[in-house]
């Protein structure tokens, strides 16, 4: 994808100088034609191709939210699920807490730094990892599973919810915006943006810095979208928080009490 092939810190100044230089550009064009063609319908134009690049900018933004705050809201289920057991398993019998809290230790370790710093290879690492210390808990769960037990039961279902919870935060990493959409936002900005500095030197308007503001504006908005799409880079992240706080419940002095 593009916007995880090229980080969002180098991206914000790279589209503003482009935006700028699109709108640039237009202007000096409009100043060349002016007199030979009617502002009337490039203003025409202009606000049709404003109006649709701000159709499509809200859209993409509310996606882009909307994917960041369910990566938000599954690190807080995964630590809320890892609370639970740790909870729950000073229920288990005396000789298999060690081992399912020095489990649960490096399981919050692994997920918290997931993926961080962005690497295709190590979040592949990350998953196999937590994938393999979900397997050991469940051999835990089923060495200490009885019939009857109310506390096994709880922890059984407690790390099932993690399970599901694993999963789909694994999933919700691998969701971005479309290449084809990023691009087709690029494309249609540059084109509003141009056509707007061509109306500004086209009327010999005195709203050229204006038109430039505008473009930097616009830039910022388009790359926002990328930066909150990236979930381990950019300058906007997924706090982890939720699983620093968890990982202080399950310290080994716990397995004492």
């Amino acid at each position: 994808m593009l916007d995880q092939r090229v980080n969002a810190a180098i991206l914000y100044p790279a589209i503003i100088i482009l935006f700028v230089a699109a709108a640039e550009l237009g202007s000096r064009r409009g100043r060349r034609f002016r007199g030979t063609e009617k502002s009337e319908d490039m203003t025409t134009l202009t606000a049709s191709a404003l109006g649709l690049l701000a159709l499509l900018l809200a859209f993409s933004l509310s996606h882009a939210l909307s994917r960041y705050e369910t990566r938000r809201s599954l690190i807080v289920d995964e630590a809320n699920a890892i609370g639970s057991m740790a909870h729950l398993a000073a229920m288990l019998p005396m000789h298999a807490q060690p081992a399912i809290l020095s489990l649960l230790r490096e399981y919050v370790a692994v997920r918290t730094g997931l993926g961080r710093p962005y690497d295709p290879a190590k979040l592949e690492r990350d998953a196999t990892v937590s994938r393999e210390l979900l397997t050991k808990l469940w051999e835990q769960a089923v060495a200490v599973s009885e019939p009857q037990s109310l506390p096994a039961h709880r922890f059984i279902n407690a790390l099932e919810e993690l399970t599901r919870v694993q999963e789909r935060r694994l999933i919700s990493m691998h969701y971005y915006v479309p290449n084809a959409v990023l691009f087709m936002l690029l494309g249609l900005a540059m084109v509003a943006i141009g056509f707007t500095g061509y109306q500004s030197g086209l009327t010999h308007s005195r709203l050229h810095g204006a038109t430039l503001i505008m473009a930097a504006t616009i830039a910022v908005v388009i790359v926002l979208v990328v930066d909150l799409d990236q979930p381990a880079r950019g300058l906007i992240r997924v706090p982890t928080q939720a699983l620093v706080d968890v990982a202080k419940q399950i310290q080994p002095q716990v397995i004492g009490n």
